[in-house]
């Protein structure tokens, strides 16, 4: 089995968010690779103003923080 290159995973990312905002536990199932390889990504496309990312104090099913990432205008216009 090979790794994911960097570009794969921010294609899917990108791909992924299309479809709908996701949490990046989310991603992390959906991209099928860990999380922090994800939050780096996330980083570096929300650098690059592809993405934003959002810090949710509580979540309504069980209290705790998450991170929200969803696409900005200009990541809307990326095919991929």
């Amino acid at each position: 089995m090979s790794r994911k290159t960097g570009l794969e995973i921010k294609k899917s990312i990108i791909r992924q968010l299309k479809k709908k905002e996701c949490s990046l536990r989310e991603l992390e199932t959906k991209v099928n690779t860990n999380y922090l390889t994800i939050r780096a990504h996330c980083k570096e496309l929300q650098f690059f103003g592809f993405i934003e990312i959002k810090q949710v104090q509580m979540n309504k099913r069980n209290g705790r923080p998450y991170t929200n990432v969803n696409l900005t205008t200009t990541g809307k216009t990326l095919s991929v």
